[in-house]
């Protein structure tokens, strides 16, 4: 008896799942809202292309979420064909950031998903440690964590700029709502 109950139950959510957008069975949500502003992505890019540097060179620039967020959501709009996410945020507290999404896995599925990592000075660059990735209801393989962080690290190693040269990071801290990377220019 509990089970003839049961599967059309079952049945029910599945359907209600598919075409709710995965309300139903949940997934990771930001823990507030950031929205993105040309504004907010503007006013970084002036501070970036005005970095002050000591006589050493030596520069430390901060990006908060809002901004992070902007820059990140102007990236994906300039995609000639745009990745399956939309509506990212990225929350920059608990040491790591965490990027928040809403991930198009089929034709009319959309799933909540989070990417949270974390960010140091490594060998002149940075490195990143995909930490946790949710992607709706569903557990990811701890595998594609290491995947990830290859894939990530891989793209990283290119070179950093600051004004136009190379330049060398030299610490990374993440804390309430903002990250503040310091460096130096890359010897000659």
């Amino acid at each position: 008896m509990r089970s003839q109950i049961l599967v059309p139950l079952v049945a029910l959510v599945v359907a209600a799942q598919a075409c709710c957008c995965c309300t139903i069975l949940g997934g990771p949500q930001p823990p507030y809202a950031l929205t993105p502003s040309e504004d907010a992505a503007q006013g970084f890019a002036e501070r970036m292309d005005a970095v002050d540097q000591d006589a050493d060179g030596v520069f430390t620039i901060s990006i908060t979420e809002e901004e992070m967020t902007s820059l990140v959501a102007q990236m994906l709009a300039a995609q000639k064909e745009p990745p399956p996410i939309s509506q990212v945020q990225v929350h920059f507290r608990n040491d790591r950031i965490e990027v928040y999404g809403t991930v198009m896995a089929a034709d009319s599925i959309s799933l909540p998903g989070m990417v949270a990592f974390s960010i140091g000075a490594a060998t002149g660059g940075v490195a990143i440690t995909v930490e946790e990735i949710a992607l709706g209801p569903l557990p990811v393989p701890e595998s594609v964590l290491q995947s990830l962080t290859q894939v990530i690290n891989q793209a990283l190693a290119e070179n950093i700029q600051v004004n136009g040269s190379e330049a060398i990071i030299t610490d990374v801290q993440i804390g309430a709502g903002q990250m503040t990377v310091s460096g130096k220019p890359k010897p000659d």
